[in-house]
């Protein structure tokens, strides 16, 4: 009966049936709200009550929270203890052991027992495969050395996203300047067509379309203000901590002291080649993948291992004790497994090629990876000056019109398009400094030359 009152619950946790909402049962619910309250209590939380965050300042608390490079420290703390374990077969193995037994002989002609008590120790120890434990130690090291590469370059990827986040903010916080100007202009035309209106001067459709317009300003303002709440939201992921409006930051830079680069990019491309961290740990493996085929190929020949055991019996009734030990050297050579160890080469082999394969086709995305950012950048350059350009034309044209058209010298029509073309040109503007600023980062990623041992530097 208890068994079948077992089998009654033992699918209490699944669902009934397709289609429905699963609910925890009240245990589980109650051990997840004691996990979430106790992993919500292990974040840390910085203190954001400065006026403004610069980019050092979001840098310092992305490492110090993100949870992206703290699991990739992790995973070389994983790397290294694996190296460890590697080494230690270079040392014997000792076993210790105690026993205790009792044994006994009942028969018509003798009635004898004893129990007897001994500790024994065995050693074994492997010294010469062919240099394969020596190989696999190597290929555990260069597995470690490439998950502290991988790591690095965590701490360059996150670096990438908080700055791509912070010129996002910086961008959308320019756009809502940028749209109140605009909501500005409209309220020049609006108020010109006004009065023009009730003067006579002009029909009511001049004035109900820059009322119209008006109302499409504050729109486009609104619509500005909430592209800033989430690009703070995607900051304050980025930086690891819960979204807040007291994340404000400080405006970035003129990019006016970003000059244009006195390299060619295939200079870039090779300094990236040698600098690029997630290529450096695809080395390493690919030496790890060739350390391991030896090693797997060292396991069809012989290997010579020396031993030895030994043991002190005592007995309980007082006839003494007697000491037993021995010693080996053994040639050990497995001559047939099924072809096992021969398929774990083949396999060894086929994953070193593949590795070999992956560094080839690294080495080509970043080559094409530096030229596209390389363009992305010089051309940025020269965009955000020709928007800059543009928009001071824009404004020289809006503001001569307004003047016209207040005289009675241009139509409403050239006012609306001045406004228009003024309102795109400010856009403008506020597009190239955000994707001057993005292709600077991302040129930097892609070459590999985030430096953190200085992070007050890492703009430049």
């Amino acid at each position: 009966m208890g068994l079948l009152a077992g089998c009654g619950t033992i699918d209490s946790g699944a669902l009934k049936q397709d289609g429905t909402f699963w609910h925890p049962p009240a245990k589980e619910s109650q051990a997840k709200q004691r996990q979430l309250q106790e992993y919500s209590n292990a974040h840390f939380i910085p203190d954001l009550s400065s006026p403004a965050l610069d980019l050092p300042m979001l840098l310092d608390i992305a490492f110090e929270n993100n949870p992206s490079t703290k699991k990739s420290w992790q995973a070389a703390r994983i790397a290294a203890a694996q190296s460890g374990k590697a080494i230690s077969i270079f040392f014997p193995r000792i076993t210790i052991s105690g026993v205790a037994e009792k044994s006994e002989a009942n028969s018509p002609m003798l009635k004898n027992s004893a129990t007897a008590f001994y500790p024994a120790v065995e050693m074994q120890y492997s010294i010469f495969q062919f240099g394969g434990h020596a190989k696999y130690a190597d290929a555990a090291r260069q597995l470690l050395y490439a998950a502290n590469y991988q790591h690095n370059r965590a701490l360059q990827t996150l670096a990438h996203d908080v700055q791509k986040c912070y010129f996002v903010l910086d961008s959308a916080e320019e756009a809502v300047e940028a749209n109140q100007r605009n909501l500005d202009d409209a309220f020049v035309a609006y108020d010109a067509a006004f009065i023009k209106n009730q003067s006579g001067l002009t029909n009511i459709q001049d004035f109900l379309q820059a009322k119209a317009n008006r109302s499409r300003a504050e729109f486009d303002l609104e619509n500005a203000k909430a592209q800033v709440e989430l690009a703070r939201a995607n900051l304050a992921a980025a930086i690891g901590v819960p979204i807040s409006e007291a994340i404000r930051i400080v405006q970035s830079n003129d990019e006016n002291d970003i000059k244009d680069l006195d390299i060619n990019v295939q200079d870039l491309i090779a300094v990236a080649m040698q600098t690029r961290q997630d290529m450096l740990a695809q080395y390493s493996v690919v030496t790890a993948k060739k350390d391991i085929t030896w090693t797997n190929s060292s396991k069809l020949l012989p290997e010579l291992v020396i031993g030895g055991a030994g043991n002190r019996k005592w007995f309980r009734d007082g006839n003494g004790h007697f000491n037993n030990f021995n010693f080996y050297a053994s040639l050990r050579w497995t001559v047939f497994d099924g072809f096992n160890n021969m398929y774990d080469v083949i396999e060894s082999r086929a994953a070193l090629r593949s590795a070999e394969q992956e560094l080839k086709r690294m080495q080509l995305s970043i080559a094409s990876d530096v030229w596209a950012k390389y363009y992305a950048f010089k051309s940025a350059i020269k965009q955000l000056g020709a928007a800059r350009n543009y928009e001071q034309s824009a404004q020289e044209s809006f503001d001569s019109i307004v003047i016209a058209y207040k005289e009675g010298l241009s139509s409403f029509g050239d006012l609306m398009a001045a406004q228009t073309q003024l309102a795109a040109a400010r856009r403008q503007t506020v597009m190239s400094k955000n994707n001057l600023s993005v292709t600077v980062v991302d040129l930097a990623y892609a070459v590999g030359i985030v430096n953190f041992e200085n992070k007050n530097n890492i703009e430049q």
